[in-house]
C-alpha cells in the first residue's frame, strides 16, 4: 500500500498524543488487503510481530490468531459481546455497517493483566483502501477496582446476613448492568424466605424466581421502588409476594443504590416476610427499625462516596489555576464520538501569551500566575456567553473550541486578542503596556484531528509578525497557493 500525507510518522505521533497517551502499542493496517506492514513495537520496546513469531509484512488474521493462546482467558468484542477472533474480513464488516470504532477487553492470566484493543476505522482516500489504527491500552487499575468492590460488596452481605439472620431478615444484591441479564445474589435467610435451597440456583435463576412471584397487582408498585431505589438511592416498599410453599405473602423489601461507571446499577437490601405483623403495627414498626436505620447508614456512606467521586472528577477537568477545562476533559472530547458533540465542532482558537517567559522573569511567577488566573477568568464568562469551552493546553498556551450556531470565527479571534488586552494586566517592557496574546485558528472542521495543528501554527505565524494579533490558518494557505 502506498501511503499518502495522512499517514506520515508526524501525523501518528500527534494521533497517538491527542488519543492514547498512554498507550502500551500502536499500530496501523490495511483492513482491505489484510496487510500489517510494519512491526508492532510495544512503548517499552517489545517487538510483538517477532515475539508472535512472524516477520513483517504479515497478515492481521495471524496477529490475531497467534495472540489466542492459553494466557488469555477472556476476549469481549463489542460486536456481539462474544468470545471470538475478530479477522480483518469481520472488521471490514464493521466499516460497511457504518461503524468506526470496535473495542476488546482481554485478560492474559499469566500477568494477571487487563488489556483495552481499540481499533479506529477511517479510508484512505488516495487507494480506497479501509485503514485500521490498533491502540491498545493497560486497564488492569480500573478492573482490579471493580473487583474490589465486587469483593466488598460480598464481604459485606456477609457480615450484615449474620446479625439480621437473628431477626428473620435476608439479604439480597442485585445487579442491574448494561447488556447484561439481572442477577441476584441472596444470603442464606433469603434463599429460605425464597423458598429455595442455597446453591440450587443461579443467579440469573434467582433473580427470575423473585420477579416472576410477584403478584401481578404489586408489579407496578415493586418497579417503581426499584426506580426510586435507582433516581433517589433509596427506596422501602410492602407487597404481596406468591411463596412456592406458604402461598401468598406479605414482604417487607428495602435497600439502596450504588452507580458503577461504566457498568450499571448495584442494588442492596434486605427481604423479610412481615405476613404476621400486617396485623400488629407496632410489631412491624420494630422489625423495620434496625434495617431502616441500616439503609439510613448506607445512604449516608453513599452520598459521601458520590460526592468524593464528583469532586475528584470536577479535579480532573478543571485546571487548578486558570480554572479552564483541563488538557485530559480536552482529549476526552475529542475522543467522544458518542455524543455528537465532537462532530458540531466549528473552529479551533489557539493562544499564547505573547513574551510570558520575560513577564515571568521581570515580575516573578507569582505575577504570572495571577495573569494566568485573570484571563482564564475572561475567556470562562467569554465562553459561557458565546458557546465555547476554553482549555489549557500546556504553560500559557490556550486553546478555544467553538460550535456550530457560534460567531463567524474571525470575528471571534479579534474578539479574544482585544478581550486579553482589554483586561489592562500592566506591564511596562512593551510597546502595548499590558499583557497581549498572539491568536491562530482554523475553521476547517473536516477532520478535527488536525485541526489544533493548524490553529498552533498559525499562532506561530502570529508571533512571529508583530504578536497582539489573529491569524487564521486558512488565510495562510491562500497567500502560500497564490505565491
Amino acid at each position: 500500500m502506498k501511503k499518502n500525507a495522512l499517514f506520515t510518522e508526524k501525523y501518528l505521533k500527534r494521533m497517538s498524543e491527542i488519543f492514547l497517551s498512554n498507550a502500551i502499542y500502536m499500530y496501523m493496517f490495511d483492513v482491505t488487503t489484510g496487510i500489517v506492514e510494519e512491526d508492532i513495537m510495544s512503548s517499552s520496546g517489545v517487538n510483538y510481530t517477532k515475539a508472535y513469531g512472524l516477520t513483517s509484512p504479515c497478515r492481521f488474521d495471524e496477529v490475531i490468531e497467534r495472540s489466542f493462546d492459553e494466557n488469555y482467558l477472556h476476549v469481549e468484542y463489542t460486536l456481539d459481546s462474544s468470545v471470538q477472533k475478530l479477522s480483518s474480513e469481520e472488521l471490514l464488516n464493521v466499516y460497511k455497517a457504518g461503524k468506526r470504532r470496535v473495542e476488546a477487553k482481554v485478560y492474559m492470566a499469566e500477568y494477571h493483566k487487563y488489556s483495552r484493543i481499540i481499533y479506529m476505522l477511517d479510508k484512505d482516500e488516495e487507494t480506497g483502501h479501509v485503514i485500521c489504527y490498533v491502540l491498545g491500552q493497560d486497564i488492569t487499575e480500573l478492573e482490579n477496582q471493580w473487583i474490589r468492590e465486587n469483593q466488598s460488596a460480598l464481604k459485606e452481605l456477609e457480615d450484615r446476613d449474620a446479625v439480621l439472620t437473628c431477626a428473620g431478615i435476608g439479604i439480597w444484591y442485585i445487579s442491574l448492568f448494561d447488556n447484561e441479564k439481572p442477577r441476584m445474589k441472596a444470603s442464606e435467610k433469603m434463599c429460605e424466605l425464597l423458598g429455595i435451597r442455597p446453591g440450587e440456583m443461579t443467579e440469573e435463576e434467582i433473580y427470575e424466581h423473585w420477579h416472576g412471584r410477584i403478584k401481578k397487582s404489586s408489579l407496578p408498585m415493586v418497579d417503581a421502588s426499584v426506580s426510586e431505589m435507582i433516581k433517589k438511592g433509596i427506596s422501602e416498599n410492602t407487597y404481596v409476594w406468591k411463596h412456592p410453599v406458604l402461598g401468598e405473602i406479605y414482604v417487607r423489601c428495602g435497600g439502596t443504590s450504588q452507580y458503577v461507571k461504566g457498568k450499571g446499577y448495584i442494588l442492596r437490601g434486605y427481604h423479610s416476610d412481615v405476613t404476621d405483623a400486617m396485623n400488629s403495627d407496632m410489631k412491624q414498626r420494630q422489625l423495620l427499625a434496625d434495617a431502616l436505620e441500616e439503609t439510613k447508614k448506607q445512604k449516608a456512606m453513599l452520598q459521601e462516596a458520590l460526592d468524593n467521586y464528583k469532586q475528584a472528577d470536577y479535579d480532573r477537568r478543571t485546571d487548578f489555576l486558570t480554572g479552564l477545562h483541563s488538557r485530559q476533559d480536552m482529549f476526552e472530547l475529542l475522543q467522544d464520538s458518542l455524543s455528537g458533540k465532537r462532530d458540531s465542532i466549528q473552529a479551533m482558537f489557539m493562544m499564547d501569551i505573547d513574551n510570558f517567559k520575560l513577564l515571568n522573569d521581570r515580575y516573578g511567577h507569582t505575577y504570572g500566575d495571577e495573569c494566568l488566573k485573570r484571563i482564564g477568568n475572561a475567556l470562562t464568562d467569554y465562553g459561557k456567553k458565546n458557546h465555547m469551552y476554553f482549555y489549557r493546553y500546556g504553560g500559557e498556551e490556550m486553546l478555544g473550541i467553538s460550535f456550530q450556531g457560534g460567531k463567524p470565527e474571525r470575528e471571534t479571534a479579534e474578539e479574544l486578542v482585544s478581550l486579553v488586552s482589554g483586561l489592562r494586566i500592566e506591564r511596562d517592557d512593551v510597546e502595548t503596556g499590558v499583557v497581549t496574546v498572539s491568536l491562530g485558528y482554523t475553521g476547517d472542521n473536516r477532520r478535527y484531528e488536525k485541526m489544533i495543528d493548524c490553529a498552533d501554527a498559525a499562532m506561530y505565524h502570529a508571533k512571529a509578525n508583530g504578536k497582539n494579533r489573529a491569524v487564521c490558518y486558512e488565510d495562510l494557505q491562500d497567500v502560500q497557493q497564490e505565491g
